[in-house]
């Protein structure tokens, strides 16, 4: 055995594996595997997340096997790049035999050996060439026409970029995994929270991680609206303030679905939140008993005769359309604490945070709301994805591929023409298509028809 032959068997292989649309399924079916791991497993959480759900033994495998951080592990990178090697080397195995049969015009030769469709007699004294050229373009494009000794041949190829818009598609697909791996290893992704009226220099990537701006942004105003009292959030909007060196540069407002950008950097509206910034006053009465009390977050205090006591576990400036409330929990001797919210504008009315709807405040005891004092705060998703414009060029590629792959059927049409010794016309029609055939079917008949018009029954 020769050398060459013992080197070549290994490449052989090699490349024969990497072009293997088995390659494919079988790495298409591990990420979708994965990503259902992705799915169930809450992702990027502490360790005791994992025990306390799953057990120690389970928690442990997880937490050690990478598959709570699973989209950056080798569970999905692993077969992300494989997937990626297969792609590329289906597109440099095949994109340039694709190229070179779509620069190749249908020859009178290769035209010849088309299957015949039908045949076509025009009487003497009749010239069909007229006919002849305009039914083929009406129903099939501008024909090319090629002149020989005893006869003339029309030739026309319709699709004939068809074999390119597969590796379009997959060039597309290279381009969109691209993009997202840049994203996923180049791009920045945190969180910034902040209150009302505060101006911030840095956002959170990771737990107790800040990346600094190279700006400042200041939360000039939050607002929330609904749709109706007690419904869901018909907008929440932050206006923002960016500047640089403590000078104003630029102002925006973001909302949901509208991000602002700035400095390379974009912002999403991601949540909200209140929070009391001194002790709520509320009013309390049981029986003929009236008291006032000062109630700070989650620190409970004695209401009168010791008997009970008040928590506040939450302030908001709008709940669901209502107004001002806040959540408090209530305790009457050794009974259990009630938790409900009660509002500044609704005295008597509460709402359990577990229900809709509003209800009479429960308990011994009523609670009216004389102040409270919070400020708003906004969240936002913080981003730079430098691999964006590679995927919308992954998707603008996509578009051309699947019409030609799936919308432009390769069509190779020939029409014979001669005289015969009688002085009459034979015409000869050929074709082919490999797909689409109920169509090529149907604008055969159609030709024929047309073609038939002034012949001699």
């Amino acid at each position: 055995m020769s050398a060459t032959r013992i080197h070549s068997k290994p490449k052989s292989w090699l490349w024969g594996t990497l072009t293997s649309i088995r390659l494919t399924v079988f790495l298409l079916l591990i990420l979708a595997a994965v990503a259902v791991i992705g799915t169930v497993v809450p992702q990027n959480q502490p360790p005791n997340q994992y025990f306390s759900r799953f057990g120690e033994v389970w928690g442990e495998l997880l937490w050690r096997g990478g598959f709570t951080r699973v989209y950056f592990s080798p569970w999905f990178l692993g077969p992300i790049s494989l997937l990626a090697a297969n792609i590329l080397a289906c597109v440099i195995h095949g994109l340039p035999q694709a190229v070179k049969r779509t620069l190749q015009p249908l020859t009178v030769s290769a035209a010849l050996t088309l299957p015949e469709r039908g045949r076509i007699i025009w009487p003497a004294g009749i010239d069909p060439q007229p006919l002849i050229a305009a039914t083929l373009k009406r129903e099939l494009g501008h024909c090319r026409q090629e002149t020989l000794p005893d006869q003339e041949i029309y030739l026309l190829e319709r699709g004939r970029c068809r074999p390119v818009g597969p590796y379009l598609i997959h060039v597309a697909l290279l381009l969109i995994l691209a993009g997202g791996l840049i994203g996923k290893f180049g791009g920045v992704d945190g969180q910034l929270a902040i209150d009302q009226g505060e101006v911030a220099g840095a956002f959170q990537v990771a737990p107790r991680v800040e990346k600094p701006l190279n700006f400042q942004v200041r939360l000039d105003k939050f607002q929330v609206s609904y749709y109706e009292p007690g419904g869901s959030p018909k907008e929440f909007r932050s206006d923002l303030t960016f500047m640089q060196d403590g000078r104003e540069v630029s102002r925006a407002t973001c909302r949901v679905n509208e991000p602002v950008s700035f400095g390379g950097l974009t912002f999403y509206q991601s949540s909200y939140g209140a929070q009391a910034t001194g002790p709520v006053r509320l009013q309390v009465q049981k029986g003929g008993l009236n008291q006032t009390v000062e109630v700070a977050y989650r620190r409970p205090v004695d209401l009168a005769g010791g008997e009970g006591k008040v928590w506040l576990m939450q302030v908001d400036g709008n709940h669901q359309g209502y107004g001002p409330a806040v959540l408090i929990a209530s305790q009457a001797g050794a009974d259990h604490p009630m938790a409900f919210w009660i509002f500044q504008n609704l005295p008597g009315l509460a709402k359990s945070p577990y229900h809709p709807g509003l209800v009479k405040q429960p308990g011994v005891y009523s609670f009216t709301v004389e102040s409270i004092p919070f400020g708003y705060y906004s969240v936002f998703q913080v981003k730079h994805d430098p691999g964006v414009g590679w995927v919308y060029a992954g998707f603008l590629l996509l578009l051309p591929g699947l019409y030609l792959a799936f919308f432009r059927p390769v069509e190779r049409w020939a029409l014979v023409l001669a005289k015969t010794p009688q002085g009459t016309w034979q015409g000869r029609l050929l074709g082919a298509s490999p797909r689409h055939r109920e169509e090529f079917a149907a604008r055969q008949e159609r030709l024929l028809t047309e073609l038939k018009r002034g012949t001699q029954s």
